[in-house]
């Protein structure tokens, strides 16, 4: 989203310079005025049950399960060419070498979107109170 504010009936949602969001209700009696971290803002998406999008999602599993597949191939090459050198039939370390690099380059590519598509979310339990009684969630 590239706005800083949107508007609800009676809410505001604003976007600080310190990376907090403030949440603010001009028809409540005292003005109510919450300003709540990012982290706080992705645990009560949790909570409500807000996922991935299924199109990110679905494009997330095709490029993982293509990765997979040339991650499978890479490997398949570096054992030829592992063969290939231990029976001493050309020399290929070279080639071998560049094949165990882009095998584990797939491989970390593999795990990074596996990752992406279901990210942990890490409880604070230990959020130190602010004098409003708000935790304080490092920014």
């Amino acid at each position: 989203m590239t706005t800083a504010k949107q508007t609800f009936p009676s809410v505001t949602i604003e976007a600080l310079p310190n990376g907090l969001l403030r949440l603010e209700d001009p028809t409540y009696s005292e003005g109510g005025i919450i300003d709540v971290h990012p982290a706080q803002v992705q645990v009560m998406a949790a909570m409500v049950g807000f996922t991935m999008p299924d199109k990110t999602r679905a494009a997330l599993n095709r490029a993982t399960t293509r990765l997979k597949a040339l991650k499978a191939q890479m490997s398949s090459l570096e054992d030829q060419l592992r063969r290939t050198l231990i029976d001493q039939d050309a020399d290929v370390a070279a080639e071998l070498t560049a094949a165990e690099f882009i095998a584990w380059n797939l491989g970390e590519l593999v795990h990074d979107l596996e990752a992406i598509q279901s990210p942990d979310l890490e409880a604070a339990p230990d959020a130190l109170a602010n004098p409003g009684g708000q935790l304080a969630l490092p920014v």
